[in-house]
């Protein structure tokens, strides 16, 4: 015979669901799969849901406990454990897109120095190219040409031109200026660069252009938590849409 745990939860959530099979008419010892799946449906539509895998399992051990075949395993039990946990779980935060005026803002409150040079470039060509994230960290500096025309980047996709643009927030002039202050001459486009202002070797991951947007974002005090690398490319394609 399984050993059953001794805790006050198991009691009162054992406790539960011998009450619930009274009202319904069930037994609880043994209990049916089948009214087990429907105690498990009743909780998932209540504020008990989180509590499920809890319940399920004292239903588990005090079956066990009494020496019989615990029904916890029936495929109509796991079936509804599954699609509670389904219905209850924690939205995803959807990214969205920055719009032109989000960025010119968040360019505007961006840091001096080098990091604060790295980041208006990044950010303003990413969004004019409506570069995918995976896009904007493999470029290399020998893919970015700057013409009279503006600047030509070299894609796999092809050949993508991003015209000059006001002074302010042109990604020409932004790129011109990143590539000036950190001395790039070949190797990735865009690097780390630590606290002491140092220029890294190693190109930038997805996840660090995350971050450097949600931080951008957070300075200008927009809710940093619903953007991402991809709110670039989103913004240029919501305003070539829009146009």
């Amino acid at each position: 015979m399984a050993r059953q745990r001794s805790t006050s939860a198991t009691r009162t959530d054992w406790a539960d669901f011998a009450r619930w099979c009274v009202d319904h008419g069930e037994p609880a010892l043994p209990a049916a799969p089948r009214a087990i799946a429907e105690y498990v449906r009743e909780l998932a539509g209540g504020e008990q849901a989180a509590s499920i895998p809890r319940r399920v399992g004292a239903i588990n051990d005090w079956h066990r406990a009494s020496g019989l075949a615990s029904p916890t395993g029936d495929d109509r039990v796991r079936l509804a454990v599954t699609r509670a946990k389904y219905q209850h779980r924690k939205p995803s935060a959807t990214t969205l897109a920055l719009d032109k005026r989000e960025l010119e803002t968040i360019v505007a409150s961006s840091p001096d120095g080098l990091v604060g040079a790295r980041d208006r470039a990044l950010l303003l060509v990413g969004y004019a190219a409506a570069l995918r994230p995976s896009e904007l960290v493999s470029l290399d500096v020998s893919d970015l040409v700057v013409t009279h025309d503006g600047l030509g980047l070299g894609l796999l996709r092809g050949r993508v031109v991003v015209p000059y643009d006001e002074p302010d927030w042109c990604p020409v002039h932004a790129w011109q200026e990143w590539v000036a202050e950190a001395g790039l001459t070949a190797g990735p486009a865009f690097r780390s660069v630590d606290r002491f202002g140092r220029l890294g070797l190693t190109r930038l991951g997805e996840k660090a252009v995350t971050r450097i947007v949600q931080r951008a974002a957070e300075r200008a005090g927009l809710d940093e938590s619903r953007y991402s690398a991809l709110s670039l490319r989103l913004g240029m394609l919501a305003s070539a849409r829009a146009d």
